[in-house]
């Protein structure tokens, strides 16, 4: 006689808690090199440029709304299939889409050259045109991505994302080395998100009629791609402010000093990122539970409360052995004070967004009429 063993499936709250582990463990890493990324460009730039490279990033990060906006539909919708053709066939519109949305996107921001350089105050007004390449492949990057984050392939997911920033630290640093400067730093990005899209191989079966109706999806993508301009705005408008109306070092500080607020919120994203799938996935009554977005934002709350006693206690020496002697903050506010109250603001709006997405999550789309239960 056989002995059979069912294994009982995990719960709602450790599924998002495992998931959650392996991206944030990504993000980890992730943001390590970023910090590396941000210590290079620092330290052989100068305060100015530093400034000057970080605002160009932001405009490819003004520009992660549209991404976000694809990638969260395209997780959302790959989740409710249940077949591999079905998640194929959403993923071919939304991917056609998303190249239409980045292709238009570059060509404006190629066509806005040079007013977009005169406001920012850029030394050359060639760094447009480079970063507008990055936007390109960008915003399809969120549709590869939310097809692996749709089909819980969260190990590839964080894999893609510290591949991204390798390339973007990397390539800074060798195009630095080979004596571009400024210019070699914006090219590195734009390669970044060049070699993250084609890194994810999508795998793809059949061709069955398209399961979504053309409506209800980009109601979808403007919905979604409200929110997060909201929070792209919120967490990086202002270095374009500073940008444009501070003196360039000014603007390099604050720049320095809201990096730490992407990496709290992109910490807070993995959660997210894990959260979002496994909810929109599972049935009402499991999704009620209070534990599972208690869960969310304790993971939330204990992951931004390190970050930011770490940066309360972190002499400010610190960071002026890092980045450079440009960097140093005379008089009671000085650069530690400054990273650390940045931090606690972060992790304040970051609880909010697990709220947010938890609620787009919850009210799960009829794809096959484009009814919301």
């Amino acid at each position: 006689m056989v002995n059979t063993v069912t294994e009982k499936p995990k719960s709602l709250q450790a599924r998002i808690i495992s998931g959650s582990v392996v991206l944030l463990s990504g993000s980890g890493l992730m943001m390590a090199i970023n910090l590396a990324y941000n210590i290079a460009v620092a330290r052989f730039l100068g305060v100015r440029d530093f400034g000057h490279a970080n605002v160009v990033f932001t405009i490819l990060t003004l520009f992660s709304a549209v991404t976000l906006a694809f990638q969260i539909v395209s997780t959302k919708l790959v989740a409710q299939q249940q077949t591999l053709e079905g998640k194929s066939a959403v993923y071919r519109f939304l991917n056609r889409s998303a190249w239409a949305g980045g292709a238009s996107i570059a060509v404006a921001l190629a066509l806005f050259t040079l007013p977009i350089s005169h406001y920012l105050n850029l030394p050359e007004n060639g760094l447009i045109p480079i970063i507008a390449v990055g936007v390109a492949f960008y915003i399809p990057l969120g549709t590869r991505r939310g097809y692996l984050q749709g089909s819980l392939g969260f190990k590839s997911l964080a894999t893609n994302m510290v591949l991204e920033q390798a390339v973007r630290f990397g390539g800074a640093l060798a195009f630095i080395l080979m004596g571009t400067g400024l210019r070699g730093v914006i090219i590195a990005n734009s390669l970044a998100e060049v070699a993250a899209y084609f890194a994810i191989r999508v795998k793809l079966s059949g061709h069955t009629k398209n399961v979504l109706e053309r409506s209800f999806a980009f109601r979808e993508i403007w919905q979604a791609g409200i929110y997060y301009a909201g929070q792209i705005i919120i967490n990086n408008g202002g270095i374009v402010l500073v940008n444009h109306f501070f003196a360039a070092r000014d603007a390099g500080l604050y720049a320095a000093v809201a990096m730490i607020g992407r990496v709290i919120y992109s910490m807070s994203q993995a959660i997210v990122n894990s959260t979002f799938p496994v909810v929109a996935g599972t049935d009402d009554e499991e999704r009620r539970d209070l534990r599972v977005i208690a869960t969310s934002l304790m993971l939330v709350l204990a992951v931004g409360a390190v970050i930011a006693l770490a940066l309360c206690v972190a002499p400010a020496s610190v960071w002026t052995h890092l980045f450079g002697p440009e960097f140093h903050m005379a008089g009671k506010y000085t650069i530690s004070y400054l990273l650390a109250l940045y931090a606690l603001s972060t992790v304040i709006y970051a609880l909010s967004a697990v709220i947010i997405t938890f609620e787009m999550s919850y009210k799960i789309a009829n794809t096959s009429n484009g009814k919301q239960e």
